[in-house]
């Protein structure tokens, strides 16, 4: 199996699973006790939400393109899992 993969899988799965964590401490708010309702918190769901999704999808390299003039593209979260999924049919063939 890819090891370079395997790390790129796990460093990002660590950080969802932070951001996650941080995600989760919004269930606080509840909707019938105003004492419970803090922009802060909204705000900080939003920021986390935003990177959750950054790690998830694939991001344009601001700046970079290859050879064809297209833009380069850091692999988000799914398509490395993707491509774990192809190697692991592939290992099984």
């Amino acid at each position: 199996m890819n090891k370079k993969l395997q790390r790129q899988i796990e460093k990002k799965l660590d950080k969802l699973s932070k951001l996650l964590d941080s995600i989760i401490e919004a269930q606080v708010i509840d909707s019938n006790d105003s004492d419970t309702w803090d922009s802060d918190t909204l705000y900080n769901l939003t920021e986390n939400l935003k990177e959750a999704l950054k790690l998830l999808q694939d991001q344009e390299i601001k700046g970079k393109s290859d050879e064809f003039g297209q833009p380069l593209h850091e692999e988000g979260l799914c398509s490395l899992m993707d491509d774990w999924e192809s190697q692991e049919e592939e290992d099984y063939d």
